[in-house]
């Protein structure tokens, strides 16, 4: 249908204006109202699921508590002991049954009643019910094998008693209470470490039904439904329905339908919500959560017809008022038309007359006034158009020779501009290009301060935007009180020329800042003061005046001028005190130290064992490592630079940490703290760093985390990690990280952590001691060293220290001496868990070849081994401070050798707790290494041993060489005189002529001593000496004017040599001393081996080197590496006990107590040699005769040495043949070595070889 006239139209489209707008908003409200209800309805639901959820785990969560207080009273672990025991042994009917349970009756009904349980259950570990609150007829039952195993309280009882955990079984029918629906908890009773029972609770399903049958909040028709998945494609309802009270436990919904896909979804542990048909094909909204602890879905609904009940109302509503809206809209359209419309259509009646021409065409005026009033006008408009007609053709024709000439120029002009325009456009971005990449804030404002532009620094430095700035005065940047009188100084200037010359200072007439750079206050919007330097410039933009401002931020420049002050004021306060500290503290703690370590040295020269050569040897090591911190305090050269100097030489980053550590082990032991190292086997074997520097902040950290980790209630633990975190080419980056589970650390104190003399509070110096200056130490050496120190730590929960530090890897040396240890080939399961060092243990042997699985519990470990092939077998485990479970194991081993019907052969390595650093060989098959302080060649050597690769006494020792190069017999005075080698000591120190003296003694030296320099002037002139050790700072005479005196007195012929041997360790001292006349110099604290060395360069002792030869010939001679019969005195005596003087001294009760072991092992061993002879074992046996053969050469029993190295490989060979005929002269001469060590062990007899 087409509307043409006007009044059609007028009337459509009146109707289309009026109700289209209405229509529109109003379906758009009805539209977001729908939405919004559906959202409302939805979250409603979801907070309902949600807290119903909550309420059942919370529910849960306090039956889990109830059960763990239980369990911790001393009444519920008595009880546990005692009924598993009278159960077993007199049975429930007894008496001594029904007085335990009277005992114990009362109080656990008190629990019972109080916490709403219907029953209580004491199970022993073999599955009894050996006590329940009820006696229903699940009482004396057994949960293992009895009627009621398969029920979910003997389901809870056997994961308690197999993993030692609690657990709570699902809602179900059960049998002995009446068929009620219950639920269980079971909780592991554990007394010192052990089981000995479980504890379970029998749980109402009442209290989860009345939180799920809650319908608060779902009106009418709402819903809770539970259910759990009882098999692939069917969900078992959990507990009563709205229209199905006995729902629970007996209904079943299959999940295929497309009408269970809330359910569906709800177990598959997807939270979600929709509106869709429920499981009664019935449109629903419904909201679905899971409960894992249960593995519970559950779906909370509502009818769709209930839930947007409002919404259809509100649709109602909105079609009545658009019905009465079309009336009016109609009625208004017909009223206009009559009073506008009408007319129009005569107007333009008239305007088509004039159209065509007849311009004396009239309209008829009618109609409202404003009508009436444009009729009239139209008849105005026509007679003047009449007359302008003419006017109108005569101006066309002048108008169209102007449009020709205007058409010319701007095209010429245009072009013009596109080329300026071009230019200007590249230039503009140049220009803003340029501001926006500065470096400094730039700012414009006109000549009032109004902020015209901003470079994007000003957000940086000021804080506000670009688009926050601009409009603004920038008198917003300038602090009080300059601010409130800025625009005042702007328009002075403006006006005068004159204005304030910069921010802070007062006017001066006749001055201004402008083109001038200065330093001046802003205000940053936070309210922050900050130094900036301010340069102002002046522009004109035509007669409009321009100002612009460049800001650089001066804080970082203002604190370094106030911190390098500051540090000049406290530079010069110190100087003062320096010179004279040095001169006092060089010689006064070096001389002590001299005492300290000169008898460490002679210590290691006596009988010691290996133990106390490792102590005296991390005694000696400290010494030094605080010497070597002494000379750097003590270095005035460096303290006048204000640094210190860090070294880069080559240096095994593993051993220097392993030394620090080493260092610390007593102290972790003796505080009860366990200390581990883990050092990954990525890290290059050497590289560039300061050894010295690096120990030094390893070991502050260390002890601090140690000392922070003991006087604790729990178990202090220290775990240093050494980390390869990133490697490039030559360079690496190495982490370190030190963790304590000790006091732990709050916010203030980590903001103050490394300053100097800083600690938590005045408790902690009181408690745990300490100066508080380590940590800042280390901060200052890990920064020269270009590293980084991290903290992580809470209060109460320990800290973690981690330094990155960078390093030059170096090209790696010969491995030659790690070959033997490689485990290349070997199959290794390490038992232990997570907490301890078992991960630590696979990369260690996997770094070594080793092929590795871990186990983290006996059952698992059980399980692993049934799989496993015959052959050699290494089971590392990580037993901390428990016992091993190694005859379960070996049982284990056992039982899969009969079924594979061939042998598997388990070797144990035992990793203890404890710092001793070589592995033990404990069994035939069992090797002992402790973990504390763990190195990983430790570790590998152990698995050797145990894989039979090396052998125990081929072990390489970690203990430092601690012999000299000999041990010549001492000269007396009158033979060093008669030789010229008697030494002349010049020391006014007591100490230190102590020192001196044992040490010369020890290396066959003999000296005389003189107080001072004048006694020992006197006496070179009165003696023939060979030598002179002289001291530098003496009373009466010091060492520079007693070498002088004695340089000017001898002969030209005659030439004593005079060593320098001082405390004083300050830079140029040996140049002094060389320079005065002397011929060496020494500082102290003496090494012997460096006395030694210098020693010969001017003295011989005991005659020549070829004397010398002889003697070390003599001794190679009685080498125990020599066949028995090589040497005469082993022939004559069945031990000599001169082999073993030259390994362990000549101390008498040290040599009785190592004899008198040896008989003890030696009897221990020869007897399992015998035992695995019988038993056709020869592998086993030529093993246990290795052992024999290396513990008799070391002691002197060389010819049953050699005996036992022939059994060992017959042995090897399963040679049965040659082990017959070796036993009988292996039992004879164990004989005689036996009676002549019984000859040796008593009391008087004496141990020189040569008598006995």
């Amino acid at each position: 249908m087409k509307f043409t006239s006007l009044t059609q139209r007028f009337a459509v489209w009146f109707t289309l204006v009026s109700l289209l707008p209405i229509v529109v908003i109003g379906n758009s409200f009805l539209h977001t109202f729908e939405n919004e209800i559906q959202k409302t309805v939805i979250e409603n639901l979801s907070a309902i699921a949600d807290k119903k959820v909550e309420q059942i785990d919370t529910y849960l969560n306090e039956r889990l508590l109830d059960a763990n207080l239980l369990h911790d009273s001393i009444a519920t672990r008595t009880a546990m002991l005692g009924f598993p025991e009278v159960f077993e042994e007199q049975g429930v009917d007894s008496d001594a049954y029904r007085q335990l349970d009277a005992q114990y009756r009362d109080h656990f009904k008190r629990f019972v009643e109080d916490a709403s349980y219907y029953d209580l259950f004491l199970i022993s570990l073999k599955g009894d019910i050996v006590y329940t609150q009820s006696h229903e007829s699940d009482f004396a039952t057994n949960l293992i094998t009895g009627p009621y195993s398969n029920t979910g309280l003997g389901q809870v009882t056997r994961h308690a008693l197999n993993n030692l955990e609690s657990s709570i079984s699902d809602f179900e029918f059960y049998e002995p209470s009446h068929g009620a629906i219950a639920a269980f908890i079971a909780y592991p009773i554990i007394i010192s470490d052990k089981i000995v029972g479980v504890l379970a609770l029998q749980i109402y399903s009442e209290h989860v039904f009345e939180v799920l049958s809650n319908n608060i909040g779902l009106g009418e028709t709402g819903e809770t439904v539970v259910v759990r998945l009882e098999d692939e494609n069917t969900a078992l309802v959990m507990a009563p329905l709205n229209n199905d009270a006995d729902a629970a436990l007996k209904r079943r919904i299959p999940l295929s339908t497309p009408h269970s896909i809330a359910l569906k979804n709800a177990l598959s542990g997807q939270p979600g919500a929709a509106i869709m048909l429920d499981y009664h094909k019935k449109g629903v909204v419904a909201v679905w959560r899971y409960l894992p602890r249960m593995k519970w879905g559950i779906v909370v609904k509502k009818d769709v017809d209930e839930a947007f009940a409002n919404v259809y109302k509100v649709r109602q509503y909105s079609m009545i008022i658009l019905g009465v809206t079309l009336l009016g809209v109609i009625f208004g359209a017909i009223l206009f038309n009559r009073r506008v419309v009408t007319p129009l259509k005569q107007l333009n009646n008239g305007a088509m007359e004039i159209a065509a021409g007849n311009l004396h065409q009239r309209v008829f005026i009618a109609g409202w006034n404003e009508m009436r009033q444009l009729g009239h006008t139209f008849n105005i408009m026509v007679e003047r158009l009449n007359a302008s007609n003419q006017e109108r053709k005569n101006a066309e024709l002048n108008l169209r020779q102007l449009n020709q000439d205007l058409e010319n120029r701007v095209v010429a002009r245009t072009a013009d501009l596109q080329h300026a325009n071009a230019a200007l456009a590249i230039k503009e971005e140049e220009t803003r290009s340029v501001v926006e990449h500065m470096v400094d804030c730039v700012v414009t404002t006109d000549q009032i301060g109004v902020i015209l532009s901003a470079n994007p620094v000003v957000e940086k430095l000021f804080g506000y935007t670009p688009e926050e700035i601009i409009g603004q005065n920038v008198a917003i940047l300038v602090p009080e009180p300059y601010r409130s009188e800025h625009v005042f100084y702007m328009e002075r200037y403006c006006r005068t020329g004159h204005g304030q010359k910069y921010v802070g200072r007062p006017y001066v007439k006749g001055t201004h800042g402008i083109g001038l750079g200065r330093e001046v206050e802003a205000i940053h919007k936070n309210g922050e003061l900050i130094p900036v330097y301010l340069a102002v410039s002046e522009y004109f933009v035509g007669k409009e005046r321009h100002f612009t401002g460049v800001m650089r931020d001066m804080r970082e420049h203002v604190r370094i001028m106030n911190d390098l002050k500051q540090a000049r004021n406290e530079a010069e306060a110190a100087n003062q005190a320096k010179s004279a500290f040095l001169a006092a503290m060089s010689h006064e703690i070096r001389t002590p130290m001299n005492g300290v370590i000169g008898m460490i040295d002679v210590l290691r020269q006596t009988s010691l064992s290996g133990y106390q050569i490792e102590m005296a040897n991390l005694i000696r090591d400290s010494a030094y490592a605080l010497l070597a911190i002494i000379e750097d305090i003590l270095d005035f050269s460096k303290i006048e630079a204000g640094k210190l100097e860090i070294e880069k030489i080559p240096m095994p980053l593993a051993g220097v940490v392993e030394n620090a550590c080493g260092m610390l082990a007593h102290l972790a032991q003796s505080k009860g703290v366990e200390l581990t190292l883990f050092i990954d086997p990525e890290i290059p074997d050497n590289v560039l760093g300061d050894p010295l520097r690096i120990r030094q902040v390893l070991v502050n950290i260390i002890n601090n985390a140690i000392k922070f980790s003991s006087k604790q209630e729990k178990p202090g633990k220290v775990s240093v990690r050494v980390l390869l975190t990133e490697s490039e080419s030559d360079q690496v980056v190495i982490t370190f990280q030190v963790t304590d589970n000790g006091i732990g650390m709050n916010k203030e104190t980590l903001e103050n952590l490394f300053k100097s003399f800083s600690q938590g509070d005045p408790s902690t110096t009181r408690r745990f001691g300490g100066t508080g200056l380590g940590l800042a130490i280390s901060h200052h050496l890990a920064e020269l060293m270009n590293a980084e120190i991290a903290v992580q730590s809470e209060p109460e929960q320990g800290s973690t220290f981690i330094i990155q530090m960078p390093f030059k890897s170096l090209p790696a040396t010969d491995k030659s001496k790690h070959k033997a240890a490689e485990l290349i080939g070997l199959s290794c399961l390490i038992f232990g868990n997570h907490h301890g060092l078992s991960d630590d243990l696979a990369v260690y042997l996997k770094s070594a070849g080793a092929s590795v699985e871990q186990v983290h519990n006996l059952a698992a470990a059980r399980e692993y081994i049934k799989s496993l092939e015959s052959g050699l077998w290494l089971i590392v485990v990580d037993a901390g401070h428990e016992d091993p479970p190694v005859e379960e194991l070996r049982a284990a081993f056992n039982d899969r050798s009969k079924s594979l019907r061939s042998t598997l052969e388990p070797h144990f390595i035992i990793i203890k707790r404890g710092r001793r650093r070589q592995a033990r060989v404990e069994d035939i098959d069992i090797v002992t290494l402790d973990g504390d302080v763990m190195y990983r060649q430790s570790l590998i050597r152990a698995l050797a041993i145990a894989a039979g690769r090396i052998e125990p006494d081929e072990e390489e020792s970690t203990l430092a060489d601690t012999t000299i190069k000999s041990k010549p017999e001492s000269l007396s005075r009158e033979e060093a005189l008669k030789q010229g080698k008697l030494i002349l000591v010049a020391e006014d120190n007591e100490i230190n002529q102590k020192v001196i003296r044992q040490q010369l003694t020890l290396l066959g030296y003999a000296a005389d001593i003189a107080n001072d320099g004048r006694e020992a002037l006197g006496r070179w002139q009165n003696c023939n000496y060979g030598l002179v050790l002289t001291d530098l700072h003496m009373p009466e005479i010091d060492g520079f004017e007693l070498t002088k005196n004695i340089r000017e007195l001898e002969s030209d012929d005659q030439h004593i040599p005079i060593i320098a041997l001082t405390a004083n360790a300050l830079k140029g001292e040996r140049e002094h001393c060389l320079t005065a006349g002397m011929d060496d110099y020494l500082s102290k604290p003496v090494q012997l081996e460096d006395l030694q060395t210098t020693l010969e360069k001017y003295l011989r002792i005991n005659g020549s080197d070829s004397e010398e030869e002889t003697q070390t010939g003599e001794k190679a001679a009685a080498s125990p590496t020599q066949p028995a019969g090589d040497t005469e005195s082993a022939a004559k005596v069945p031990v000599d006990v001169h082999i073993l003087k030259e390994l362990i001294g000549d101390d008498p009760e040290t040599i009785k107590e190592m004899l008198r072991d040896f008989r003890i092992n030696t009897a221990k061993s020869a007897a399992e040699l015998r035992t695995a002879y019988q038993k056709g074992q020869l592998t086993t046996a030529g093993s246990i005769a290795h052992k024999l053969k290396s513990s008799s050469r070391s002691v002197g029993a060389l010819s049953l040495g050699e005996l036992c190295a022939e059994m060992e490989q017959a042995g090897k060979k399963n040679n049965q043949k040659v082990l017959d005929a070796l036993l009988p002269k292996f039992d004879a001469e164990l004989k005689k070595v036996e009676a002549h060590l019984d000859t040796l062990c008593t009391p008087e007899a004496s141990v020189d070889q040569r008598r006995s």
